[in-house]
């Protein structure tokens, strides 16, 4: 038997795991304030490992710049 997941489950997932980024200043979730990833997130990366499914990133999410990062333009 095979079930097919619903796109818009995972979508849902990907949501919830774009509002809770982890922050590279100090580890914690941008939202909650929690320390590592919280509940919800952790919850939404867990489905998505399930189905097998990697989540999207999305560039500077966790706001690289709170630990001095910078972007940096390559001479081609």
């Amino acid at each position: 038997m095979t079930v097919y997941v619903s796109a818009t489950v995972a979508d849902d997932d990907q949501r919830v795991i774009d509002s809770h980024p982890i922050s590279s200043g100090d580890g914690q979730c941008i939202t909650c304030g929690v320390e590592g990833p919280c509940a919800p997130r952790y919850a939404a990366l867990h489905r998505l490992a399930r189905r097998r499914r990697l989540p999207r990133r999305q560039p500077g999410a966790t706001r690289p710049e709170l630990i001095g990062a910078r972007r940096v333009r390559v001479h081609g």
